[in-house]
């Protein structure tokens, strides 16, 4: 007599799942044995340092603790359509060596980052195409100075300045 194979879903799927794993595990150990790091290709450079800024004073050393801010604008005046968003991703440049002032920096990171948003969101898109980001970088220089105590900021760099439709 022909005995019949009894089939059970539940081993089946048991059966699937302990496969795959094992597969999974394989080919980590594989590719770890080979050398290779996962994701390795597709780092992005770093943003411009300051050795990178031309004309940039020797001695200076940068300070890139914001990361990338999307600021909502302003409306454009008798424009339908919804206000554009900024990406900006400002920097500051300082005098090299001042361990007390990079910690004044670090301290008023948050406070800095509230005068950036709050002086873009009060501009229009049009209005900061007309002024260009030297205006924006000469008030928003002038406005983190005027807070230091322990020493002053020489330059604002922004990596990206993109506007969003």
């Amino acid at each position: 007599m022909r005995e019949r194979i009894k089939f059970d879903i539940n081993t089946a799927i048991l059966l699937a799942a302990i496969t795959l794993a094992l597969a999974i595990v394989a080919g980590t150990i594989a590719a770890l044995l080979a050398g290779k790091r996962p994701g390795a290709d597709y780092r992005r450079l770093d943003p411009a340092g300051i050795e990178d800024v031309k004309g940039a004073p020797s001695g200076q050393k940068e300070f890139k603790e914001f990361g990338t801010l999307r600021i909502r604008l302003l409306p454009n005046e008798n424009s339908k359509a919804p206000a554009a968003v900024l990406v900006v991703t400002p920097w500051l440049s300082y005098n090299g060596g001042d361990s007390a002032f990079y910690e004044e920096l670090v301290s008023k990171k948050r406070l800095f980052s509230s005068y950036i948003s709050e002086y873009f969101s009060t501009k229009t898109k049009n209005a900061l195409l007309s002024t260009g980001e030297s205006e924006a970088k000469r008030a928003l220089l002038e406005r983190f100075n005027g807070q230091l105590s322990l020493g002053k900021i020489s330059a604002i760099y922004f990596d990206d300045y993109i506007f969003m439709e």
